[in-house]
Formats: structure tokens, sequence, C-alpha cells
């Protein structure tokens, strides 16, 4: 007798600690689940338009951006991959003014760019850098919509060094321009953006400091109230 109840105190130990670990496993496999759903798109807003509206924006049917205006780079909204159209409407209405089809896969990150064309606007997508820059450096990406003003150099002016004693980042970028991402050294730079191949009369100056990994975009665009300085930059962070 005490040794059947010993032998079965055994086998119901034994069938508990199978039951553990079958329910252990489904936990386990759920958590695997979780983290293996699927990858999301980033798209966002940057508006470099004085002709439109203020705009809200939508992708397919979900807005992503509302009460936008000139000068603004918006926050990336979290999207599952999808083809759709992206759809730009006057804020709080309900026609859209215009449109674009894009491709929005997993692990992608996409900017809806509004630019100034003649009497209107237009709406372009652009695909924005994923890949994080080499180890001790950054990324950045110049638009340039400076439409009346024109042609600018952009410098990265380092440390203590002269705007003189330095090369343009990026030369004569005409209007309407959207560069590749560049990779340039960390650390803390005046940028500078100058008439083209003219040092003399800087446009504007900020002192911004960049960290290894850091993506950015530089949007330049002409002053909308002040002839000094005739731009201005905004930069809008991509990634860290």
């Amino acid at each position: 007798m005490g040794k059947g109840s010993g032998s079965n105190r055994k086998f119901l130990a034994a069938r508990w600690c199978a039951t553990a670990l079958v329910a252990l496993a489904g936990v386990l496999t759920g958590c695997q689940n979780i983290q293996g759903s699927s990858p999301q798109a980033l798209v966002r807003v940057i508006d470099a338009s004085y002709n439109a509206p203020a705009i809200d924006v939508k992708v397919g049917t979900t807005l992503i951006a509302t009460n936008i205006g000139a000068g603004t780079i918006a926050n990336y909204a979290d999207l599952p991959p999808q083809m759709a159209t992206v759809y730009v409407y006057p804020t709080g209405k309900t026609t859209p003014l215009t449109s674009v089809a894009g491709n929005f896969a997993g692990n992608t990150q996409h900017s809806l760019f509004l630019t100034d064309s003649g009497a209107t606007f237009a709406a372009t997508i652009l695909t924005d850098q994923i890949v994080a820059p080499p180890a001790g450096y950054f990324s950045v990406r110049i638009l340039q919509q400076a439409l009346t003003t024109g042609a600018v150099d952009v410098y990265f002016v380092p440390g203590t060094s002269t705007l003189a004693g330095t090369k343009p980042l990026v030369s004569d970028v005409a209007a309407g321009t959207v560069s590749g991402y560049i990779n340039v050294p960390i650390g803390t730079y005046t940028v500078d953006v100058t008439p083209a191949g003219d040092i003399k009369s800087p446009y504007i100056s900020s002192s911004l400091t960049f960290a290894t990994g850091a993506v950015r975009t530089l949007l330049i665009m002409d002053a909308q109230l002040t002839t000094n300085p005739p731009v201005t930059v905004v930069i809008g962070n991509d990634a860290n």
C-alpha cells in the first residue's frame, strides 16, 4: 500500500510537470508570435508649400496628420504595410485637393512631400533612409525649396573652424532639389546656408549637434515674412 502510494505520487508529479511544460511552451509560443508580428511602415508629411492651405492627410482611410501648414515636418505615423493612395484635404473638408499612390512596405519610411508648383502645389512620395549610417557618422538629406531665393550652398562648419576655411557640404543647390543622404562625421556644427558661390553674407546660421546614428532631413524654404534672412531652415528627425 505504501509503495503503491509512492508510485502514484511520482506518477502524478511527473504528469503535473509535463502539463506545466506544455503550458509554458504555449506561453513562449504566444510571445514569439507577438514578437514576429508584421513589420510596419512609417509615413509622415513634409509641407513645403505656401500655396496649399492648412491640410489634413490620409493614407487610404487612416488620418496621419491634421491642420498641417507650410514649413512643417510632421511626426511619423505607424501603419500596416499596404498599397494605398495618399489624400490631401483642406483641413476639416472631405474633398481632396490632390492625391498620390504609393507602396508602403513593411520596414520602410516615407514622406509625403508637398511643394509649390507655379500658383498651385504638388505632392510626391519620398523614400526616407532607414539604415543607420556608419559608426561615428550621421546622415543628412537636403530638400531645397527656396524657389524665390534660388540656388544655395550649404556648409557644416565644424567646431571652431571658420566658414572661409570650410568646404560646402553641397554647393549650387538649385531650388526644387532633393539630395540623397550624405554621411558626415558626428559633432557640433554651425550650419550655414549661403548664396551659391558667396560666403560673405550667409543667409542663415544655426549651431546643431549630431550624434552617431542620427538621420536628418534639412528643409530650406523662402522666408515668408522677412527678407533678412530670406530663407528659413527646418530640421526633420528621420531616425536616431
